[in-house]
């Protein structure tokens, strides 16, 4: 599902507000789902909110969105093109399939997503506090380990099999992080059981004959051969990003039991395991999303992350955004953040900036006129440097901590023209003209500026 458009009638801070969600005219993918969306706006302009409002739509549950909502539609396209218009009044969601005409099967929602999406995963979200969110339900276990409370893969076995459409939701604001990992894993925990069993089974071999514990080597590799290691295909993944940390996925197994199998395992580049409680809160961030992201089918998934900045240096934020569109590419995600760094990474159409208007609702700033062509934005976030996207995007009208930087650009003014005067003077080689010069440089070097003392 790719959600194309939605209009607001009354919500909160928003009243008759429409989002085309869709890329403009002049555009390869002109008329498309976007495929990415950011959200930025100030605080209390809706941006969670809206957030709430695509995980409502995507996942049939108007809990999601509240039932003071009195009128809100969205437009949205399923596998194969389906156009879905559903509508949300009172906490009541009604689905319109225009292009439908079995309306019959629509009755019940189970059996129509089982139907329609049989392998694919419906929604992925994760809240800004994804790390608060783990850390409160190992405090409530008195543990700082989330391995000590992922199920082995015998617990695993006896729990109901069966997929319905509930199953394929991934709220990690919701549901309990660590029962949610159990499942992402599950095929490299399948892969270490497997490895195990091999190992155990050489060993007994080898204590009946050479010969006997070559066969069964013999079956190991081809075993090996046959089924790759998917921690492999993981670290292949995951590590362009765990490297900007200095990391890496541990790949290799060195375990004795089943009990040992169940988190991923993280080293330093030299090779050094560094245990979860060691674990930087960035690392976490990235581990906690990249890796169902990547895990999880997301053909035709939705995918919400809040804050995607959150604890990460900047030389991080600059890249992430693209590292994880590179894990899902055919997903459709949406992005809410107070990060220019972030803003950086989006076309101009894809972002929406929330403002409030004199009436105090809110609206879309737009950065076009007249027709919505891509020749038509005069704002692009990729040309533009952080100080010009803080100011043009975000609104700042100041450029940097305005009490400081007006004093000290004052007093420069003040020795410029000193230094003008000593120089025509012929006094610039005095200890007057070399102390002025002195303190001239040093507060160029501290507003950054390029200094030349001959200009």
């Amino acid at each position: 599902m790719k959600i194309s458009y939605l209009e607001i009638r009354a919500y909160h801070q928003f009243k008759d507000f429409t989002l085309c969600l869709t890329y403009p005219k002049g555009h390869e993918k002109e008329g498309m789902p976007l495929d990415k969306v950011c959200l930025i706006g100030q605080s209390g302009t809706g941006k969670t909110s809206l957030l709430n409002i695509c995980r409502a739509f995507v996942t049939r549950d108007a809990s999601h969105a509240g039932s003071d909502m009195r009128h809100i539609m969205a437009v949205s396209y399923l596998k194969g093109g389906m156009k879905v218009i559903s509508t949300l009044r009172h906490g009541r969601l009604v689905h319109e399939y225009p292009d439908e005409r079995e309306s019959e099967n629509m009755a019940h929602q189970r059996e129509y997503w089982e139907e329609r999406y049989p392998d694919t995963n419906i929604l992925i979200s994760f809240p800004a506090e994804i790390n608060t969110n783990l850390n409160q339900i190992l405090q409530e276990k008195n543990s700082d380990n989330p391995m000590d409370y992922l199920k082995t893969d015998s617990e695993l076995a006896k729990e109901p099999g069966g997929k319905g459409a509930e199953d394929r939701i991934f709220d990690f604001e919701r549901n309990n992080v660590l029962e949610v990992w159990n499942r992402i894993l599950k095929d490299i925990n399948d892969y270490k059981v497997e490895d195990l069993k091999y190992g155990q089974r050489t060993t007994k071999a080898l204590n009946i004959s050479i010969e006997e514990g070559e066969r069964v080597f013999e079956e190991f590799r081809k075993w090996k051969k046959d089924c790759p290691n998917p921690l492999e295909n993981l670290a292949h993944q995951l590590n362009p990003i765990l490297n900007k940390f200095y990391l890496k996925i541990k790949k290799d197994f060195d375990f004795e039991s089943a009990d040992d199998l169940k988190f991923v395992k993280i080293t330093t580049l030299s090779g050094v395991e560094v245990p979860y409680n060691g674990w930087s809160t960035g690392t976490k961030q990235v581990i906690l999303t990249a890796t169902p992201i990547f895990k999880l089918d997301t053909k035709d998934t939705v995918i919400l992350i809040d804050e995607p900045e959150r604890s990460l240096y900047p030389d991080i934020q600059t890249g992430i955004v693209d590292d994880y569109t590179r894990l899902a590419p055919r997903a459709q995600f949406f992005f809410a953040t107070h990060s220019p760094i972030i803003a950086s990474s989006f076309e101009p159409w894809e972002i929406v900036e929330l403002r409030f208007g004199k009436d105090g609702h809110v609206y879309r700033e737009k950065y076009y006129e007249g027709e919505d062509h891509v020749r038509n934005y005069s704002i692009d976030p990729r040309f533009l440097r952080w100080d010009g996207i803080l100011m043009h995007i975000f609104d700042l009208k100041v450029e940097g901590n305005e009490a400081f930087r007006t004093k000290a650009l004052t007093k420069a003014c003040r020795l410029n023209a000193k230094l003008k005067k000593l120089r025509a003077e012929s006094r610039i080689e005095t200890e007057e003209g070399r102390k002025t010069l002195a303190e001239f440089e040093w507060l160029a070097q501290k507003l950054a500026w390029r200094f030349d003392e001959k200009s």
